[in-house]
């Protein structure tokens, strides 16, 4: 799959109202709980994200990214 990927973490005011009833077509999973985001970068071609809930510190959701490497330093004009 190419295409940008958008990750929304936003767990800071979560006990501060409730969500609405209706669920927007483009929100995948919510709760209210504090969380933050821990990214990893293993190389130049991987990333791991993983949400991790502030309460118990386990990962409750994760993935890998991964690109094809191309060294763009390699690219320039006259090298």
């Amino acid at each position: 799959m190419n295409g940008t990927i958008h990750v929304v973490v936003g767990g800071g005011g979560s006990h501060l109202s409730n969500f609405t009833i209706q669920v927007p077509a483009w929100s995948v999973y919510r709760e209210m709980n504090y969380g933050f985001v821990k990214l990893t970068a293993f190389n130049y071609s991987s990333l791991l994200y993983e949400y991790k809930r502030s309460s118990d510190g386990k990962v409750y959701d994760s993935f890998t990214m991964h690109r094809e490497y191309r060294d763009v330093l390699a690219c320039v004009k006259g090298s």
